[in-house]
């Protein structure tokens, strides 16, 4: 897979073994972190919350026509649960009403971590491959 996105911008939680993010701020609470070459994501919640629905949105400048694949597990082989999508935003809805300025198309996700720790993501789309590490923090704190 190409490319690995990672930062805790002083955010508290990643261990030694997950890397931290980079995340760059949108408008608004959105949050980007890029997921490889010419590939990135869009968290409207970040960092994520264990046993919370995130919406993520995802953009690839895609060289062949299709969907998105998208896949995540812990180190221990848990799955994130997708509970919709990936699913094509069409053009004149991108971003949701966010500015953000990146080219090529756009699905959008809601995934479920059930429980917090470092997950790496997995996303292929139009012949583009990316991956992304992330802290999710426990829902208590």
């Amino acid at each position: 897979m190409a490319g690995l996105a990672t930062a805790s911008g002083g955010r508290a939680g990643p261990t030694a073994a997950c890397a931290p993010e980079r995340p760059r701020d949108l408008p608004g609470e959105a949050v980007e972190l890029p997921a490889g070459e010419a590939m990135w994501s869009a968290w409207l919640a970040h960092p994520p919350l264990a046993g919370e629905t995130v919406t993520v949105l995802w953009r690839a400048e895609t060289v062949e026509a299709g969907g998105l694949a998208l896949s995540g597990a812990d180190r221990d082989g848990h799955h994130l649960a997708v509970e919709f999508g990936p699913s094509p935003v069409l053009p004149q809805l991108r971003g949701g009403g966010l500015r953000w300025p990146r080219p090529g198309r756009e699905w959008g996700t809601r995934v479920l971590f059930p429980h917090a720790g470092c997950w790496r993501l997995e996303a292929e789309a139009g012949g583009r491959e990316g991956d992304l590490t992330v802290w999710v923090r426990d829902e208590r704190r």
